[in-house]
């Protein structure tokens, strides 16, 4: 059997940098995002053997947006490959509103994992928001989805059938 324990040691960095944030949307340690975008990539037949700056980078894919963690430091000890992915899907400061948008649109020149890890993440947050987001931040949610496809739906089939699946089921139901 491969070694993993780079894998075993991002999740507990993962544990330890998220602290006690909580998700906006159910009041849960914040931490289950990343883990769930984890589960999502294995059903999509990742895993932390063939593919183990995926699935870490997918771990740490908010850290330096959402926690004082340094690049550096998580280069220094996870390398810079998973560093280059998490910098590629920090979203900039300030993006909000057609900043955003345009920012979603230029995912289409990041790495095939970064694409990857964002489609995850949007599902992720798609299931997640269901019956606790009102009608309009659902909707906005889900056009901000459809520029993620158009972006980076080419990394994986399988991903973006599924994140399309939402996105449909969603708008169907407001």
């Amino acid at each position: 059997m491969k070694n993993f324990s780079n894998y075993w040691n991002a999740i507990s960095y993962s544990f330890i940098k998220y602290g006690n944030l909580k998700r906006k949307a159910k009041e849960i340690p914040y931490v289950i995002h990343p883990i769930r975008i984890t589960a999502i990539l294995r059903a999509a037949d990742y895993n932390e053997f063939e593919h183990e700056d995926l699935m870490i980078a997918a771990l740490f894919h908010d850290l330096l947006e959402d926690t004082d963690t340094d690049l550096n430091e998580v280069e220094d000890q996870f390398g810079k490959k998973v560093g280059k992915i998490i910098v590629e899907l920090t979203k900039p400061e300030g993006a909000k509103g057609r900043k955003k948008d345009k920012w979603l649109e230029n995912l289409v020149k990041n790495s095939k994992e970064a694409k990857i890890i964002k489609l995850a993440d949007r599902i992720d947050n798609l299931m997640d928001m269901r019956d606790v987001w009102d009608v309009e931040k659902q909707r906005s949610y889900a056009d901000q989805a459809k520029i993620i496809l158009k972006s980076c739906g080419d990394a994986n089939k399988q991903l973006t059938h599924k994140l399309d699946g939402l996105i449909n089921e969603i708008l169907a139901n407001l």
